[in-house]
């Protein structure tokens, strides 16, 4: 059975997976108009708040395990 560390790591890693798609496409230009660019960016900017937070979760955890 699954952890609540186990699934924090795993949405972690699908977050990171994510973040280095979006980041491709604004890169390559794969850009189709606006409201494209504006979705992707509201989307990095909540998978980097995800991620910032579910870092510290593991982080608390890893200490408690200490």
């Amino acid at each position: 059975m699954a952890t609540d560390v186990d699934i924090a790591q795993f949405v972690f890693r699908a977050i990171t997976e994510r973040k280095s798609l979006v980041l491709d496409i604004l890169e390559d230009n794969g850009i189709k108009n606006m409201e494209q660019y504006s979705a992707l960016m509201g989307e990095l900017n909540a998978l980097n708040y995800i991620k910032q937070e579910l870092a510290g979760l593991l982080e608390k955890q890893e200490h408690n395990y200490d």
